[in-house]
């Protein structure tokens, strides 16, 4: 968790590679210290910096497991949506639940939900607001579960599947504690951003540009 978004620059499409790049330098890093000789094999010539040595840290952090479950899920909130049902049908639950973890804030109350949501606003102030109106409600709208049947070529008549998924969360205590609330609200923030709202949305100075329910105070 605390290398998730240890990159993070709201310009930038590669934050989550970026982070698992360092976690992996440090993991590299971490490993060559442990192995590391001793003082006694100091004195007897062994550095552990040769080519050799160098090799056996990389070969062994890839190796790792812990590693490699560690790297896929900061890759994996790249794609939370296809990710999170990718990981429910996988059995993964390591992956499952660090991606509910992160998804969290969608599922709470009203209140915490729209303070978020204004949050989110002055990551991204540099992008032109009704832009930005229009992008985010069509991300939002990509995480609202839709279950479509499958389609039918009319050349064919073959059926070709159309995968949606069905749920925002990965593992079944996530979808019985955060699932209903998580859909109210990303309805209803969605509905504001096609009318030109931002919940909680704020002047540089701190003050609300829209009068609304729960923004009254800062996170």
């Amino acid at each position: 968790a605390f290398f998730h978004d240890v990159v993070y620059n709201p310009k930038s499409s590669t934050n989550e590679k970026d982070s698992a790049d360092l976690f992996l330098q440090f993991a590299t890093e971490l490993t060559k210290t442990i192995f590391s000789p001793t003082p006694k094999q100091q004195e007897e010539g062994i550095s552990g910096d040769d080519n050799d040595g160098q090799a056996y840290t990389q070969q062994y952090v890839r190796n790792c497991k812990m590693v490699t479950q560690i790297e896929e899920c900061i890759i994996a909130t790249a794609t939370h949506i296809s990710s999170a049902e990718s990981a429910h049908e996988m059995q993964n639950h390591t992956l499952a639940t660090f991606l509910d973890a992160d998804m969290s804030i969608l599922g709470k109350d009203v209140d915490v939900y729209d303070k978020y949501a204004g949050c989110i606003r002055r990551e991204y102030e540099f992008v032109e607001r009704e832009m930005y109106c229009e992008k985010r409600a069509d991300i939002l709208e990509s995480f609202l579960p839709l279950i479509v049947e499958a389609e039918v070529n009319t050349s064919s008549k073959s059926a070709i599947p159309v995968k949606r998924h069905a749920f925002i969360y990965a593992t079944e205590k996530a979808r019985q504690q955060w699932e209903e609330q998580a859909g109210k609200n990303l309805k209803n923030e969605i509905e504001m951003l096609r009318r030109g709202i931002i919940p909680c949305e704020t002047q540089k100075d701190g003050s609300c540009i829209q009068e609304q329910p729960h923004c009254t105070s800062q996170l």
